[in-house]
């Protein structure tokens, strides 16, 4: 093939789209198979992505941009010498013919082993789908992207404050094919051919003084759910309602955790689901030591937390919009407060301790259980205590109670007597998210938050949907100047 061809070969498939189609996916693949040389497997994966943005700081605008990538890893198992890899963003046949020969020169002078290994082979694992495509993001261009933020900043500069904020979107696509099965079945490491898009929005407003501070935010994979003005509108309420704050005392008070917060406090419960880890003795989840059995036994089947909590895991839910993998099965971790299932890996302990071909790959997103109060409603049941907007710098301090400490930020505000009675300068609280939901006196209905992504490399979305929640005693432990 000529130069020249080559070349109208790249600039078809690098104008074509902002990701690259199924169909463009398996002609590279195509094109790869026909490289190699020595006979062997050759497999093949390829990822493109897609990223717009737009961030502004002090009501002006400080970066938009538009940008994309691909990537090719090409691996080469050669009769009787292993594997070799080799990668490329580049999808001229040179590229690609030179990916091909160093993946080949890898194989023939190292030998990795294969990454299937000796798993037992399934010709079609369960892939669960669910809806991960909005032509809303993959429509939002600069222009439109330029209005928004122009209509986010008025309101906030009219009053005289400062915003701040992102608007982010991405697409991107993915698959895995092998020249042994250039289409389906597909073995456990094949990837069918998915795409995928994300949308994410943050804003904070702040009063010229440094003495305010409001924020709002929300991530999806779908625009249409991210209503931009409302947060806006949101974060400046919060702004306007959270000056000249007063000090108060260290101490145990009751709680009101918007949503945000309470996802804040959950990473450290859903980081801790592990199984390996509460068989060896670590976390939250372990129990005792059983000397006869020579083993760690697990929390699981006991009551961990307040009855009306449960949290689950299911890969096809359309609030969630997460990409699933292989194996990705529905899975409830906690059920009315009982502790019914442990995150744990396929090969390192579905295979070998389980004996089952199929496992849990981890939890990508969840749903939290909630009630049917307002937040309204906790404050005016509230005789005296807190209302916190969300959490910020949370660092684990004992991995088996999940001790914590953090801090408050973006509105803090006392209740009294069943009224926001003043802002509140914001604390450093040491506490357990365990204990939080072991002390809930009311919960409100689950809603999304933001959970966003900062790799546009990375396709998992980590959604979540949990509700607002009143909890007693909580502790804090010094107050704090940063707003």
């Amino acid at each position: 093939m000529s130069a020249r061809r080559r070349a109208d070969r790249l600039i078809r498939l690098e104008d074509s789209d902002r990701s690259l189609s199924k169909a463009e996916c398996e002609a590279i693949a195509q094109r790869i198979f026909g490289f190699a040389r020595g006979g062997g497997e050759t497999r093949v994966e390829i990822g493109s992505w897609w990223n717009g943005e737009l961030r502004w700081a002090r009501n002006r605008v400080s970066l938009a941009s538009d940008r994309r990538d691909v990537r090719v890893r090409i691996d080469r198992l050669v009769a009787d010498r292993g594997l070799g890899s080799a990668s490329t963003n580049q999808l001229d046949d040179v590229s690609l013919e030179a990916a091909v020969r160093a993946a080949e020169r890898a194989a023939l002078l190292y030998g990795g082993r294969p990454r299937d290994g000796a798993q037992p082979p399934v010709p079609d694992p369960p892939r669960p789908t669910t809806a991960i495509w909005s032509d809303a993001t993959y429509n939002l261009s600069p222009e439109v992207r330029g209005e928004l933020a122009r209509a986010l900043i008025g309101p906030a500069k009219a009053k005289g404050l400062l915003s701040a904020g992102y608007l982010e979107v991405r697409a991107g696509s993915q698959t895995a094919l092998s020249s042994l099965r250039p289409a389906g079945p597909y073995a456990p490491w094949d990837i069918p051919y998915t795409a995928w898009t994300q949308a994410q929005c943050s804003m904070t407003v702040r009063d010229a003084k440094g003495m305010a501070s409001g924020w709002a935010g929300l991530s999806s994979y779908d625009w249409n759910r991210i209503d931009s003005h409302a947060l806006a509108a949101r974060a400046l309420e919060k702004a306007l309602a959270s000056r000249d704050p007063v000090a108060l005392e260290p101490g145990r008070y009751t709680v009101i955790l918007e949503p945000q917060a309470v996802a804040d406090l959950m990473e450290l419960v859903v980081a801790s689901l592990g199984r390996e880890a509460a068989e060896s003795g670590r976390g939250p989840w372990a129990l005792s030591y059983d000397a006869a059995l020579q083993l760690w036994r697990t929390k699981l089947g006991l009551k961990v937390m307040d009855e009306r909590i449960t949290i689950s895991h299911d890969p096809a839910d359309p609030a969630l919009g997460i990409l699933p993998e292989p194996w990705m099965q529905p899975v409830t971790w906690v059920d009315k407060g009982v502790l019914t299932n442990l995150r744990y890996d396929r090969e390192r302990y579905a295979l070998p301790h389980l004996h089952e071909n199929a496992g849990v790959r981890g939890m990508t997103g969840y749903r939290m259980s909630g009630g049917e109060t307002s937040i309204d409603e906790m404050i005016r049941t509230t005789k005296r205590g807190l209302l916190v907007t969300r959490f910020f710098n949370i660092e684990e301090l004992d991995r088996n109670s999940l001790l914590a400490t953090g801090l408050t930020r973006d509105g803090l505000w006392l209740i009294e007597n069943g009224k926001v009675s003043k802002a509140v300068k914001n604390f450093r609280f040491t506490e357990s998210p365990l204990f939080v939901l072991n002390s809930i006196e009311q919960l409100g209905v689950p809603v999304p938050v933001f959970r966003p992504v900062k790799s546009p490399y990375d396709p998992r979305l980590t959604p979540a949907v949990v509700p607002a929640l009143k909890a007693r005693d909580f502790s804090f432990t010094s107050t704090i100047d940063a707003i």
